[in-house]
């Protein structure tokens, strides 16, 4: 037993002791707080000294300036506007195609390109009846996003699918797909700019602003590309009318970006997830269809268009339903009112009808109603407009109407075809060795790939699922079709030789590299993968692009111009050498000026005081009258009597023109220089542009 404490002390000696025992006296305790107190005062007074050095360092030192500050907003605007509009297509042609039996980003796609298509029609019909405003254009986007909020939010979800796509390549899928990501960025750059590229400011973005300054769309007979289709130009507008003018292309960027997604997961489910990337590539390994993206041309609309024509018409061709033959028409006919040349899409979706009814004349002619009348319908409003306006539907070509006479329409499509016979027989070999950006004849740069992979298309024909030799049929019998009429059609125009006029079919012509690729990848010789030779090449072949792409966009300095590191008229001086100081003279011109531009077509940076030069024809206009030529004095007051008070003279171009032109005789130069002689001269640009003040 063990023995019991003593006492209640002893009991006590093995407790832990008192804690009131330590506790300090209250002198103590309160010396404490008062510490505590100090400390958090002291610890708050060095926070806000840091905050003032901080703050006082960078008042000398601004690492962020407020132009960087200003233009990332502007970037941000442009990007949230035109995001806005696509979804609001994509839900719109939600609500019109909730869904098919198609990977969901083909599908998104699809739904999008009806989506744009329509939304197009609809800001036609606002401008016809005068309501381009941008109060009108905000009400609409509202109203719309919550009339289709629900199917917005679906289209949305499906980009999610491109996940499974992307994880589930190969190294040879993935390296397409970093490739791919460099280009968009360069491209979105390029967009975001200025614009510079020719088209966009002859009219493409020009035609866009003049009808937003004019809240309309009326007849602008100084620019005879109004006749043409502008799908992709309303949608500019819609964009402009609260993005500003860089919404424009972006807008055009965008929609390339849905369509490269679109081909993509379409070709993944046909024909397997690297097949879908190799696709991707070969559409975009030619430097034209790359650096397009960011020129704001309807290009890529066509592109887009044309890719959901191919994905309706193989569908109709597989499940032969109606109404898919039906969405192929609305397709084509979308692709024809970005373009007249896209209109190859109707002639390969009525080829190959009467290659899958030809059985049935019946048959036949149920199909092409099935497939035109939508086309019709869709496309209608552009001839009616141009009907009413100029008495010509197909204006400014082939008849005479508006501000196209006989001799102007014969001035525009002088030229005789470029190159020889060989550029029939030869056709699709000569467009991509002797295509170059910007150079006669093909004009484009459209890669080796789409061609070159192309020729396996049909390799191991018999074991290839039912499904695949469905899709590839469909897509060789549009691509033959369009090489039928391209190699017919350029035998009469060196313009109807250019390789871009064509794009609206490339999506098949991809989709057949991309069946060449997997059939290629199935060959194996000699413990040899044929697909792993043809992927890598395919990389350098994309990543050489891509490095030329990238080179280019730095070239131009579009990175520093959106970042705030340089102005604008820098960039346009950089780009466009003399073009930009000769614009912004005229812009400061006193109001009431007029400026006639002789040999110069592009207006966009002078409107609304300037009338473009559009086919570089004014001169000979000028001069031609059937009874003979006109004098300097009677030309003279013609521009008086229309209350022109400047001239701005394009003297490089007139000089180029000079040894060139067949159409001008000595006689015509002598008359310029006689009349410009006898002008007051105000200024002259490095003797590139030269401005005069005519007399009143």
């Amino acid at each position: 037993m063990s023995e019991e404490p003593q006492n209640r002390s002893e009991a006590m000696e093995g407790e832990a002791p008192d804690a009131s025992a330590d506790r300090p006296p209250p002198p103590a305790r309160l010396n404490s707080w008062i510490g505590s107190a100090l400390n958090g005062k002291l610890a708050w007074a060095a926070l806000f000294g840091f905050a003032v050095v901080v703050a006082a360092y960078f008042i000398y030192h601004k690492p962020i300036t407020p132009d960087f500050i200003l233009s990332l907003l502007r970037v941000l605007w442009v990007l949230l506007v035109d995001l806005t509009l696509f979804a609001l297509a994509g839900g719109l042609g939600g609500w019109l195609l909730p869904r098919l039996e198609i990977h969901p980003l083909a599908l998104l796609s699809l739904q999008a390109a009806l989506g744009a298509g329509c939304l197009a029609l609809g800001v036609l019909a606002a401008g016809l009846a005068g309501l381009l405003f941008p109060w009108i254009a905000a009400a609409a986007i509202v109203l719309l996003a919550f009339l289709l909020r629900k199917e917005i939010r679906a289209w949305w979800a499906s980009f999610r699918s491109f996940a499974p796509i992307f994880n589930s390549a190969s190294r040879i899928g993935r390296g397409a797909a970093f490739i791919l990501f460099g280009i968009l960025i360069a491209t979105l750059s390029t967009a975001l700019a200025p614009p510079l590229q020719f088209d966009a400011l002859v009219y493409h973005i020009t035609l866009p602003k003049i009808y937003l300054d004019a809240h309309r769309i009326s007849y602008v007979p100084e620019i005879m590309f109004w006749g043409m289709p502008q799908t992709a130009e309303m949608l500019h507008v819609f964009g402009m009318s609260l993005g500003g003018l860089p919404a424009g292309p972006v807008l055009g960027w965008m929609a390339g970006l849905i369509a490269i997604l679109g081909l993509l997961g379409y070709t993944a489910q046909k024909l397997g997830t690297d097949a879908g990337w190799v696709g991707v590539a070969a559409l975009l390994a030619g430097f034209t269809l790359a650096v397009a993206l960011g020129w704001g041309y309807a290009d890529w609309w066509a592109i887009w268009f044309g890719l959901g024509f191919l994905i309706c018409l193989t569908l109709w061709d597989e499940q032969r339903a109606d109404r898919l033959l039906g969405l192929a028409g609305l397709c084509a006919g979308f692709a024809l009112g970005a373009k007249y040349t896209a209109g190859l899409a109707l002639v390969g979706g009525f080829v190959v009808i009467l290659f899958r009814q030809r059985k049935s004349a019946r048959a036949v002619l149920k199909s092409f109603a099935w497939f035109g009348l939508p086309a019709l319908m869709v496309f209608a409003p552009w001839l009616l407009r141009n009907y009413f306006a100029t008495g010509n539907p197909i204006y400014p070509l082939l008849f005479p109407g508006g501000a196209m006479t006989p001799y102007r329409i014969a001035y525009y499509h002088h030229g005789a075809a470029w190159g020889n016979w060989l550029d029939v027989a030869l056709l699709p070999l000569r467009s991509v060795v002797m295509g170059v950006q910007g150079s006669p004849g093909y004009s484009a740069s459209i890669g080796p790939l789409m061609l070159g992979l192309s020729l396996a298309a049909f390799l191991g024909w018999s074991s290839r699922p039912e499904g695949e030799r469905v899709a590839i049929r469909i897509a060789a019998v549009v691509v033959v079709a369009a090489l039928a009429v391209w190699m017919g059609v350029g035998r009469f125009s060196s313009f109807l030789l250019q390789s871009r006029l064509y794009f609206t079919v490339f999506p098949a012509y991809a989709f057949l590299a991309a069946a060449g690729y997997s059939g290629l990848s199935r060959v194996v010789q000699n413990r040899v993968r044929l697909g792993v030779i043809v992927g890598i090449l395919t990389l350098v072949v994309f990543g050489l692009n891509a490095v030329e792409l990238g080179l280019h966009t730095l070239g131009q300095n579009a990175f520093q111009k959106n970042l705030g590191l340089e102005t604008s008229d820098a960039y346009l001086a950089r780009n466009l050498g003399w073009f930009e100081p000769a614009m912004r003279s005229l812009r400061s011109l006193p109001e009431g000026s007029r400026v006639l531009m002789l040999w110069e077509p592009r207006s966009l940076y002078c409107l609304p005081v300037c009338e473009p030069d559009e086919i570089l024809d004014r001169w000979l206009r000028e001069r031609r009258d059937p009874s003979g030529p006109r004098d300097i004095h009677t030309i003279l007051r013609g521009w008086k009597d229309r209350s022109y008070t400047y001239i701005l003279y394009y003297k490089a171009g007139a000089e180029f023109l000079r040894g060139e032109d067949e159409n001008y005789e000595p006689a015509d130069w002598e008359a310029i220089e006689e009349l410009l002689a006898s002008l007051e001269l105000v200024e002259n640009f490095g003797d590139t542009y030269v401005l005069y003040r005519l007399p009143q």
